[in-house]
């Protein structure tokens, strides 16, 4: 059990819901990487070399964050509480975004109806690019399946009250793989090429979350990023937004996007760019968080 000394206490912003956080999270697919129990999110993180599991709940204007395991040194429980507030998209003020999304009135029922909705992040960079190129021209269901095969073989885990609790795959093991054992979990030949080719990237020291951020913009960025094999423009604006919080990136290409566009459109077809980028434009540097949105309207949980 947990006790006082091993609880964060986060403050949380003032546009936020927890509720509309976690239903995002919990969406009914098979995520392995947290779980969500009644009004609790688990998630098992890496700090410093040490693994430990941590319980996040709401408490008036403060999450609650409690380490379960007591596995953390309590000095590096900032390092935990960053991971969260990175994951939860916390330190962003998200009035100004707000205050463009009720000037049109296509959009202005947003703030009413998804309140509190942050920008969820993957904040491991090696786990954002993998989980893109798995996701790459397949249906969310089953990439959740491949993502879980990955994770369950290779990663590692924790137990805690008799259950399983995931971290995702290290580079230096994914980088030793052959692509014929991922064609076995039903990764098509160049989706293991690619993800093998990344995690070799890491575990040599050539690609890291630190060199990318320190690119002085976000086409630099986009242009490291495209250099990888397997990354085209849609992952790197996929992961500038979710694992840079970068806040003006649209993932060009997309299918839900676009469903999501010509929904809002009315339009009977995909929308082009021109028509993706002729909405996004009154939202310069909230575009990030544009297409968070959209996506939320093709979500049915409430």
């Amino acid at each position: 059990m947990s006790t006082e000394n091993d609880t964060i206490y986060i403050s949380t912003p003032k546009i936020f819901s927890f509720a509309e956080c976690r239903n995002f999270l919990d969406r009914g697919y098979d995520d392995c990487l947290f779980s969500i129990e009644d009004a609790t999110i688990r998630k098992p993180l890496r700090i410093n070399g040490e693994k430990g599991l941590f319980a996040i709940s709401q408490q008036e204007t403060h999450l609650k964050v409690e380490e379960c395991t007591g596995a953390i040194p309590k000095n590096h429980f900032s390092e935990a509480k960053q991971y969260i507030v990175d994951w939860l998209g916390l330190e962003r003020d998200l009035q100004p975004f707000y205050e463009l999304l009720e000037q049109h009135d296509e959009l202005a029922w947003m703030p009413d109806r998804y309140h509190g909705l942050r920008l969820i992040g993957i904040p491991d960079l090696f786990e954002a690019l993998c989980w893109c190129v798995i996701g790459q021209q397949i249906n969310l269901t089953f990439a959740y399946k491949l993502k879980r095969r990955l994770v369950e073989k290779f990663g590692t885990f924790i137990t805690y009250d008799s259950q399983r609790h995931y971290f995702f795959p290290e580079p230096e093991v994914l980088a030793q793989l052959t692509a014929d054992e991922l064609r076995e979990m039903q990764f098509s030949r160049r989706k293991g090429e690619y993800i093998i080719g990344i995690a070799q990237q890491f575990a040599e020291g050539a690609l890291e979350k630190s060199s990318l951020t320190s690119l002085p913009d976000r086409q630099q960025m986009l242009d490291r990023l495209t250099k990888i094999r397997g990354v085209g423009e849609w992952t790197a604006n996929y992961v500038l937004m979710k694992s840079l919080q970068q806040p003006n990136c649209i993932t060009y290409g997309d299918t839900g996007l676009q469903s999501a566009v010509s929904e809002l459109l009315g339009l009977n077809r995909k929308p082009n760019r021109e028509e993706v980028e002729e909405l996004f434009t009154p939202f310069a540097g909230w575009e990030s968080y544009l297409n968070i949105y959209l996506w939320r309207t093709l979500s049915s949980y409430r």
